[in-house]
């Protein structure tokens, strides 16, 4: 029987990470809403380094052992959907991915046909897997903040928090590649209570990947009529707040899942990314081999690379 290599995450502290051979599927075995993908690239994410300790609970104590990653680029090598041909390149994130399904450090991957999206012209599976969910996340939470109206002059201020992450580093990649000149990135961590429930109307827009206090400061500091999206909790998960900010100057505060979108939003927001919202600079990826995977997870605070696989 023909098998393939996978890296399991054991819920095991003392040995969290192990090879292992996996049978693979025939293509006459599949139930027929799934594609077996041969994996090229996956990235290391935030969350793929969280799923090592099972007291962070991206994965289920009872789905342990479990194949990581939750995210891979590659193509579909059986197939028994017309829409889904063998030889399709794909990207795939999101979802159960990695953290309740066998997800993309492995040789190959059987994906659920809504968790995948044709790889756009334009865009390589290595670039795709540069941007990784990551990308996915800016590009859906900066589509939110351009319905601001005041952003239509590229001189308005926006706030990036958490700069140092991914999420931050694409985004801000993405608005000078949008001609935007006035926006400031912090990648403070700590933040000081706010002072007072409305303050200097400093910026039109804001993305937050921090969370916590950082947003509580955020959020009375944001021009009427503007926006911030929310997309993570590098800080803290609480939220401390007032009505003022939405009453006094009707802000909108948009939370972003990139984890369950659409099918449909998801391809154009991968179409977005391989055109109009293609970062400048592109990130400067590391790429490693599949058998560095295991040091290069285990390596806390490091760069996320991407993964080759074949």
């Amino acid at each position: 029987m023909a098998t393939y290599q996978a890296l399991q995450f054991t819920g095991d502290s003392a040995k969290p990470l192990i090879w292992v051979n996996k049978a693979l599927p025939a293509a006459r075995t599949l139930p027929p809403d799934q594609v077996l993908v041969a994996v090229q690239y996956s990235r290391i994410n935030h969350k793929d380094r969280l799923a090592l300790n099972p007291k962070n609970r991206i994965i289920a104590g009872n789905d342990y052992p479990l194949v990581g990653g939750i995210d891979l680029a590659g193509v579909s090598t059986a197939s028994n959907q017309p829409v889904w041909p063998v030889c399709t390149a794909v990207i795939a994130t999101g979802f159960d991915l990695g953290t309740a399904r066998d997800g993309g450090f492995a040789e190959y991957a059987q994906v659920p046909i809504q968790y995948l999206t044709q790889l756009p012209t334009g865009l390589s599976a290595q670039e795709a897997m540069a941007l990784g969910t990551a990308g996915l996340t800016a590009a859906a939470a900066l589509t939110e903040l351009f319905r601001v109206t005041a952003l239509t002059d590229k001189t308005a201020p926006i706030l990036i928090t958490g700069g140092h992450s991914a999420v931050g580093q694409i985004a801000a990649g993405i608005l000078q590649r949008r001609r935007y000149t006035n926006v400031t990135i912090s990648s403070a961590h700590d933040w000081p209570a706010p002072a007072q429930a409305l303050a200097h109307a400093k910026y039109a827009a804001a993305l937050d990947t921090v969370g916590g206090d950082a947003l509580s400061v955020i959020l009375p500091q944001i021009a009427p009529g503007g926006t911030v999206v929310a997309v993570g909790n590098l800080g803290q998960a609480q939220l401390t707040t007032s009505i003022y900010p939405f009453i006094l100057r009707g802000i909108r505060l948009q939370g972003i899942d990139s984890v369950h979108l659409l099918p449909a939003d998801r391809a154009e927001l991968w179409q977005l990314l391989a055109t109009n919202l293609r970062p400048t600079p592109f990130p400067d990826f590391p790429t490693i081999s599949h058998d560095q995977l295991p040091a290069a997870l285990l390596a806390a605070n490091q760069p996320s690379p991407v993964i080759a696989v074949a």
